[in-house]
Formats: C-alpha cells, sequence, structure tokens
C-alpha cells in the first residue's frame, strides 16, 4: 500500500449476493467485516438464477468461477405457448454483442462462490489484502449512519469509516437512511413459485427427458418461457442449471391470496398440487415435474418505488436495499453487483475516511438513476407483453461497463 493509502475500516450489513460481492471488491485494500443477522446456511435452496454480461463482465474481474457454480451458458431465448408450441426463437450472443456471456446457476452455488471470493485466502485469489471476515446470527438492527455505526442484535455496537447496507428488500436500516417516510416494499400482484428438479428425477417421473431439455443438452441452452396466452398472465421459466443437470421452473401467477409467509420471505413452502391446478392446461410433462418436486418455494414478487437518497454520512444502501425489482427482467442481483463494483471509488490512491461520505453521494448520484432505469424496464415488461417484447430492453440492461466508464457521463 503506498504512503497516501489510507486503509479505510468497513461494514456489510447483509451476506447476500450484493453484500458479499462488496467485500469481495474491497477487501484487497480494506478491512471488512460482513454482518448476517442469520445462519451460514441462509441462502439454501435449489431455486436458480442468472447473471445477464452487466454483471458477468464485473464477476470475471473478481475471479468468479463458472465451473466453481455449475454455470450453463444462456445462448439465446425461446417462447413457446403453454404446450410447447414454439412462437418465437432467438440466438442471442451475449458474449459477441455485450462482451460477457450471460450465465445461470444455482443461487445456493452462486453465493457460495460469491463467499468463497470474499473469504478466501488472498493467495488463493492471486490478490493483495486480507480476508473479509463474516459473522454470522448477528445482524444490525439499527445504524448512527453519521458515526459509521450500527447497534446488532445482541446489542453490541460496531463502527467503521464505511458501512454498506445490504439487508435486502426488508431492510430494518432503509428509512434511517432513506428517511422514516421512504417507500415501502409493494406488490405487483403476481406470485413465484420456484423449483429445481435434476435430470435423474426428471427420468424417474417421465422415463425420459423431455424435448426441450434434451436440445438444450446438445449445446443450445434457452431461456424458455412456457406462456398460457389467454390474458392469466401465467408463465414458466425454465432454463439450466448445474452443467445442465438440473432444471430451474419459475411458475408465474397472479396472486391468489395474500400470505404474510410469502410477502416477508423468498423462501416459504409452497404446495405441489395447487400449482397443478393453476397450470392445469400446461404441457404435461412440465406438470408432472411440479408435481414430483421435492422443494417448492412461493415468493410474491415485490418492488420498491425509487427511494429519494441511498446515502447518509457514512453509510449507503444498495441491492435490493435501495432498488428492489421484480425477476421479470433478471436484473435485481446483476445491479446489486454493479452497486458492489462501485466500491472502486474507495480503492484509488488517496482515499480517506474524510472522503467516505463524498464519495458514497457520487456513487448514488451514477447508481441511482441506472437502478430507476433498470427498474422501469423491468415493469413495461412484467405483464402482458410478448417474448420480442420482453427482450427489447437488452441493450440497456446489458452495456453498462463499471463505475469508471459509467463516470465519463457525469
Amino acid at each position: 500500500m503506498a504512503l497516501d493509502d489510507q486503509q479505510l475500516s468497513v461494514i456489510v450489513v447483509g451476506s447476500g449476493l450484493a453484500g458479499l460481492a462488496a467485500a469481495r471488491i474491497l477487501r484487497e485494500k480494506h478491512q471488512v467485516t460482513v454482518y448476517e443477522r442469520g445462519v451460514p446456511s441462509v441462502a439454501t435452496g435449489g431455486q436458480g438464477i442468472c447473471n445477464f454480461p452487466n454483471a458477468i463482465k464485473i464477476m470475471r474481474q473478481m475471479g468468479f468461477s463458472p465451473q466453481n457454480a455449475g454455470s450453463v451458458s444462456i445462448q439465446g431465448f425461446r417462447t413457446v405457448d403453454k404446450l410447447g408450441n414454439l412462437i418465437y426463437d432467438t440466438v442471442f450472443r451475449f458474449e459477441e454483442k455485450y462482451g460477457a456471456p450471460a450465465l445461470s446457476h444455482m443461487r445456493v452455488d452462486f453465493r457460495a462462490e460469491l463467499l468463497r471470493l470474499a473469504t478466501a485466502p488472498s493467495k488463493e485469489l492471486g490478490i493483495s489484502g486480507e480476508p473479509a471476515k463474516v459473522v454470522f446470527n448477528n445482524g444490525a438492527k439499527d445504524i448512527n449512519p453519521d458515526a459509521g455505526e450500527i447497534t446488532l442484535e445482541d446489542g453490541t455496537k460496531a463502527k467503521a469509516d464505511v458501512v454498506i447496507v445490504a439487508d435486502g428488500i426488508h431492510s430494518r436500516l432503509r428509512p434511517i437512511i432513506a428517511g422514516p417516510d421512504c417507500p415501502k416494499p409493494q406488490k405487483s400482484g403476481l406470485t413465484c413459485c420456484r423449483i429445481a428438479i435434476s435430470a435423474n428425477q426428471t427420468i424417474e417421473a417421465l422415463g425420459h427427458l423431455p424435448n426441450w431439455w434434451q436440445e438444450q443438452l446438445a449445446g443450445d441452452s434457452r431461456i424458455i418461457i412456457f406462456e398460457a396466452r389467454d390474458g392469466s398472465d401465467r408463465i414458466m421459466v425454465v432454463y439450466g442449471l448445474r452443467n445442465m443437470t438440473y432444471m430451474n421452473i419459475s411458475c408465474i401467477f397472479p396472486t391468489k391470496e395474500e400470505k404474510e409467509t410469502t410477502t416477508t420471505s423468498w423462501m416459504a413452502e409452497g404446495d405441489n398440487k395447487e400449482m397443478v391446478e393453476i397450470f392445469e392446461d400446461f404441457d404435461p410433462d412440465v406438470k408432472k415435474l411440479i408435481s414430483v418436486a421435492t422443494e417448492v418455494k412461493l415468493w410474491e414478487l415485490q418492488d420498491l418505488e425509487p427511494l429519494e437518497r441511498w446515502t447518509a454520512g457514512r453509510a449507503i444502501l444498495i441491492g435490493d436495499a435501495a432498488h428492489a425489482m421484480t425477476p421479470m427482467q433478471g436484473q435485481g442481483a446483476n445491479i446489486g453487483i454493479e452497486d458492489a463494483e462501485a466500491f472502486r471509488l474507495l480503492m484509488q490512491p488517496g482515499v480517506t475516511r474524510d472522503d467516505v461520505p463524498a464519495i458514497l453521494k457520487r456513487i448514488e448520484d451514477v447508481k441511482k438513476p441506472r437502478a430507476t432505469r433498470v427498474l422501469a424496464n423491468t415493469r413495461l415488461t412484467s405483464r402482458g407483453v410478448s417474448g420480442r417484447e420482453r427482450y427489447r430492453v437488452m441493450d440497456d440492461n446489458c452495456t453498462y461497463n463499471g463505475i469508471f466508464e459509467a463516470l465519463k457521463g457525469h
């Protein structure tokens, strides 16, 4: 570290995707501690997640290993009707068009890889600095942004030069930073049932792999969308996981009954029989897979109106705590990765603790308009649109090239 450099102390609240990515970025120079209210297995579950080029470019810089995460490269999109008849198909060469691929993986595998990048020995990663420290079962319940001090669940306090609040859509600290009257999460009227099923389970249930799975194994890996096309807003989103040995099936439908569990958690237990009934007129093979799935999770899709501010003093909101959006464009986690990369501004030579509030505000000035625009894209393509229309905003979503490039336009 140069003589004019100052090692900062950094607290990250939350060990989700955005929080761990921020810890990985900052650990190369600064002292990072992550406080998580949950247990180490907080992100278990077989659900899938997609990362698009705007995030993959950053993840590559971080040393992300697709092999470790069992990532599947997405080569395009296919829309079919509820019985699987082709409506729209396109090859989408993400690497050629945007300089990085689109990858799908099991969420738990993706988070495990981010945790490795945040906490593995520096020598193993070929970087400088010290690993981030992660403290489980002791989240933050209060914050003094100007002092950079949090109060933990056990009543103790922790203080740092920077506090990054990444505690999710139901953030407890958001009102303190963004203001007591800041927007609260709002329901979209849609619910998502998510399952992941293995090839072995599928063969046991059906006696074979469906044609659409076999096509994926042949290298034609697509995000497949089954559409009801009857005005009911029912769709199924299917894509490969764990080197195509699993498939993610996300069943999205108008919310039938609001429940506290599906509002406050994205891991609430779902009911196979109910899902089969909701999608009773869909492809028989897909219905059979839903009926035999051993893990069915329900999640009422919610987003967040743009906040007036993300920062206060030494604290900043990132990820879903700052800009929650539904998965209808698959960009929620990707924008959180972008947020994390923006902390490279704190890695520049000569940065001191006195510079922190101004740098955090600079990050907000770049990232808040960007997140607001992607939220608008997501809302525009959430209901009643064709497959072709869903992909029109891809250029805007995927062409972000990091904080330094973005600052050139400010």
